[in-house]
């Protein structure tokens, strides 16, 4: 059998980095956003150093994580103020079905976030460990 080099919570880390930069792109090209691009980007290289195992990409989901939640928030709050939930949905809970989508994704870069950071800190731990010193000395 062949034992995966990157745990599973990792990949799982990996695929959503890989959805968010596609995301990020597509939604990038339609408001022309440099912002989104650059996300795209930075979900790229951050899908490469998590697969990798490299300790520099935690930071890197944090920030995409964080970014993809602001404009979340963002883009909820100018619906909610230019009145597009009220003319679209004829109810808050048909409003709040269509945002349900987005908040489980919301949701996964927590936990994402959860997995990555427990990742690290478990490896940290082993490096930072004291040595217990050898009974024969």
């Amino acid at each position: 059998m062949i034992k995966l080099i990157t745990p599973p919570g990792m990949l799982l880390t990996v695929a959503l980095l890989v959805i968010y930069g596609v995301y990020a792109f597509l939604i990038g090209s339609i408001e022309k956003s440099w912002v989104l691009w650059a996300g795209s980007g930075i979900a790229a290289v951050a899908s490469y150093g998590t697969a990798m195992l490299r300790p520099w990409s935690q930071y890197l989901v944090y920030l995409l994580a964080a970014g993809f939640i602001a404009k979340l928030c963002f883009s909820i709050y100018a619906g909610v103020v230019s009145g597009y939930f009220g003319f679209q949905f004829g109810s808050v809970s048909e409003s709040l079905k269509a945002i349900l989508p987005s908040a489980m994704m919301a949701l996964l870069s927590c936990v994402c976030c959860l997995l990555v950071f427990r990742h690290f800190r478990g490896e940290r731990a082993a490096v930072s460990a004291p040595v217990a010193p050898d009974a024969n000395d």
